[in-house]
């Protein structure tokens, strides 16, 4: 391609990044966010792939870092962000270039595996030109809550704070290796992802008891609903149903229409959830992936019953 120039992104990009995004989708990039998501990002530098055709940036693809546990070991692994080619330069194959041009870099980074949520326009440019796997289609399970709903007082000690402390680290240390393979969710992290985030406002309610933290949500209002963007509990299902129906109990008081949440179907929580009124709705997101180092993982990581997925996972929510 002799008529770009392909670089990685240095300080001072921002504004071309912004405005390709503004030309792309038709909406402004906020500055703050683009620092939270790709400067300060506590897993890790991300990888910015970008093409010049001189002062005009043509294409963009970036990795943010999300560090994964796999079966207890921390593993580096790599978020698919915010991929945009400008109108005037589509058709050149340059979502591949960059793409595999990022792919090497971030392996040379550690990165063992990048994953993402591709859209129904790029699913398949990313099966077909990127080699990346399916490994599952997340639909949205949602209660649609009924009028007038009578919710049970919640059985165990629930409570709304407005951080996340050591508390979290101890939950996390005590259910990481009840999942074979989720991004780590350790204090800071949290931190990071929901307290730090200049575009959301986050809720978190926790469960816990005598011994510390059993479990907690993390929600937001989205429209006419609250969306449970992240659940993890100890393992004990009643924990985490009690979490959910107070969610539901909040968005009854605040006169809101349903909730939401992703939740793998092998959790036994799903079929708790079934029971109450939970099904399966739209959107219906795809979830693909790419082992970057085979030598640091294996082909289970493509089985999504593998996973503990939450919306929150995903650079959308």
């Amino acid at each position: 391609m002799p008529d770009l120039n392909l670089h990685m992104y240095k300080a001072g990009d921002e504004e071309a990044i912004r405005s390709l995004f503004r030309t792309t989708y038709g909406r402004d990039m906020n500055n703050d966010w683009w620092q939270w998501r790709f400067r300060d990002n506590v897993s890790g530098e991300s990888v910015i792939q970008l093409a010049w055709d001189g002062h005009v940036l043509a294409s963009h693809y970036a990795i943010t870092q999300a560090m994964l546990s796999v079966d207890g070991v921390d593993v580096p692994s790599g978020l698919d962000v915010t991929t945009m080619t400008h109108p005037d330069y589509r058709g050149r194959g340059l979502f591949r270039v960059l793409a595999r041009a990022a792919f090497e870099r971030s392996a040379e980074k550690g990165v063992a595996i990048v994953w993402g949520f591709p859209n129904r326009n790029s699913h398949r440019g990313y099966m077909q030109d990127l080699s990346w796997l399916d490994i599952w289609e997340i639909p949205t399970f949602r209660w649609r809550l009924p009028e007038p709903l009578a919710l049970p007082t919640p059985s165990c000690a629930l409570a709304e704070v407005d951080s996340f402390d050591e508390r979290f680290d101890a939950l996390w240390e005590g259910v990481k290796l009840s999942h074979y393979v989720m991004v780590r969710r350790d204090h800071k992290y949290l931190t990071w992802r929901y307290i730090a985030n200049p575009m959301e406002q986050y809720r978190i309610l926790i469960s816990q008891d005598t011994s510390g933290l059993l479990g907690y949500a993390v929600f937001k209002r989205h429209n006419n609903e609250l969306q449970v963007v992240d659940l993890l509990t100890k393992d004990d299902v009643e924990i985490g149903r009690q979490l959910v129906l107070e969610v539901a109990r909040i968005a009854c008081q605040e006169s809101l229409e349903a909730v939401s949440l992703w939740l793998n179907v092998t959790n036994p929580l799903h079929r708790v959830l079934e029971r109450l009124g939970f099904e399966n709705d739209s959107p219906i997101t795809y979830f693909a992936g790419l082992i970057l180092r085979p030598d640091a993982l294996d082909e289970r990581v493509y089985d999504y019953g593998n996973w503990h997925l939450t919306m929150g996972d995903s650079d959308v929510y």
